[in-house]
């Protein structure tokens, strides 16, 4: 997932709909300085734009704009919510291009963050650390993860422990896996304030009194072979709710050890129109790839056929992040208000996530995104310019949260870390002025400059600022 780099980028990235902005085009190394007082054009391309020839530019808008002080400046408005393409020229050959994207109020507002809401550490069936495996959810860039080992709530409570005091990119969202006995089907908890498993576990009969008082409520329409395990789900989310928590439906077409599906078709549907459950695992611990393809099919159906209408989330249900095929590649983005454990919860609750499949090899990531096509449209501009690079910086805030983890680093050098991500992200989506250069580094680089330009008569010149490049002795 990491980022093809360019010579420039641009400031904001993201930016208010209709409304006047001030964008800055600044290096993103030395050498790339824009040359003071060089008069440089600017062409605005809008991506839903409406041209009649392929090859048309008619609808290009174009402004000038002077360089100063190493970099160039110009104040435009886009209209509406969509992608547009700015694209930086000199001497009327292309420098860079660089994709923005214009937001309305409510969207704009919003902070997209990635993150996966049903893993396992070794206190369950996992296989790592629960505080390591914090860091390596942080390496791939992931803003939250919800740690939901089965029928135990208490090992999140451990990576508090082991980062108390230090500040960390990454929200742990509290969480279990409950398997309600006799249910077959699974339900991930996440957000609550206490642990649902432990009431069975700890109180046998009180629970299966209280399933017993469920059975009373179950619709005649569901048919007798699944009317207990109905009552179950009854029973389950309402005291997921109790909690304060969320319930999600994960994995229908897993196969454990017999083959066989733990839920058949027909009560995977009963389940996920019975209004019960707070969100739909669309692309999870399925068994391959085949059956997030049928999730989604029947999603898909399902909204077309009979409404459905329930929140869709990515997870990677993973064990082992050195062969599980899910992680990193099936998550959520979650367009929240920040990256706090409530403000995910209420992303996840009001349906503002995007179900993420990626896929490929690093030069060529692909991303597959599944929810509103309004999310989608924004998501996909997002792992084009914004999730690459951020991954690329919270790496090094996961491998020093696992050396702290086991002592070997100083809590300050995660949290420098730490500062460096939520610069860029707050750079990127218009939240904070970008950096300028100082005047020593324009000083530097203008005496350098001179130097490659000047020397000669032979050896001189520059890809970037001159037509002519001489390299022979």
């Amino acid at each position: 997932m990491l980022p093809r780099n360019k010579n420039y980028a641009i400031y904001p990235s993201v930016m208010l709909a209709d409304t006047p902005t001030e964008f800055v085009i600044v290096p993103r190394e030395r050498a790339f300085l824009l040359v003071e007082g060089q008069k440089y054009t600017v062409s605005i391309v809008d991506v839903n734009g409406d041209e009649l020839d392929y090859h048309a530019k008619s609808s290009h808008k174009f402004i000038t704009a002077v360089a100063h002080d190493g970099v160039l400046r110009f104040t435009y408005t886009f209209e509406g919510e969509a992608e547009h393409l700015v694209i930086l020229h000199r001497s009327e050959k292309v420098t860079e291009r660089l994709p923005v994207f214009s937001l309305y109020e409510d969207l704009y507002n919003t902070v997209p963050l990635k993150g996966d809401l049903h893993t396992h550490s070794y206190r369950s069936d996992g296989q790592r650390d629960p505080a390591a495996f914090a860091g390596h959810m942080r390496e791939q860039g992931y803003d939250f993860f919800a740690l939901t080992d089965h029928n135990r709530f208490y090992p999140g409570g451990e990576i508090d422990e082991v980062y108390a005091g230090v500040k960390l990119g990454i929200t742990r969202i509290r969480g279990e896996e409950v398997h309600a006995p006799g249910a077959v089907f699974h339900t991930v908890h996440i957000g609550g304030n206490s642990s649902v498993a432990e009431k069975y576990i700890h109180n046998r009969k009180a629970f299966e009194k209280e399933v017993a008082e469920c059975m009373k409520r179950v619709p005649d329409s569901i048919p007798e072979a699944y009317k207990k395990r109905y009552a179950l789900a009854i029973w389950t989310t309402e005291n997921i709710h109790k909690a304060g928590g969320l319930a999600i439906f994960p994995h229908p077409f897993w196969r454990p050890g017999n083959y066989a599906q733990n839920v058949r078709d027909d009560l995977t549907v009963i389940l996920l129109t019975s209004g019960l459950f707070d969100a739909y695992e669309l692309a999870g611990g399925q068994s391959n790839y085949l059956g997030v393809n049928r999730s989604v099919a029947m999603w898909s159906e399902l909204r077309a056929e009979r409404g459905l209408n329930i929140p869709v989330v990515g997870s990677s249900d993973v064990h082992n992040v050195q062969t599980d095929w899910t992680y990193p590649h099936l998550y959520t983005v979650a367009f929240a208000k920040d990256n706090s454990h409530d403000a995910i919860m209420d992303a996840v609750r009001s349906g503002n996530t995007v179900v993420v499949e990626d896929f490929g090899n690093e030069g060529d990531r692909q991303y597959r995104c599944y929810g509103s096509w309004r999310l989608v449209t924004y998501a996909q501009f997002l792992f084009a310019n914004f999730f690459p690079e951020m991954q690329r910086i919270a790496a090094g805030e996961g491998v020093a949260m696992r050396s702290y983890a086991i002592g070997e680093t100083e809590a300050a050098t995660i949290e420098l870390q730490v500062k460096q991500s939520e610069n860029f992200r707050a750079r990127f989506l218009g939240k904070l002025p970008p950096v300028l250069p100082s005047p020593a580094m324009l000083a530097f680089e203008d005496k350098w400059r001179k130097t490659h330009l000047e020397l000669g008569p032979v050896t001189k010149g520059s890809a970037i600022d001159s037509d002519k490049i001489t390299r022979q002795i």
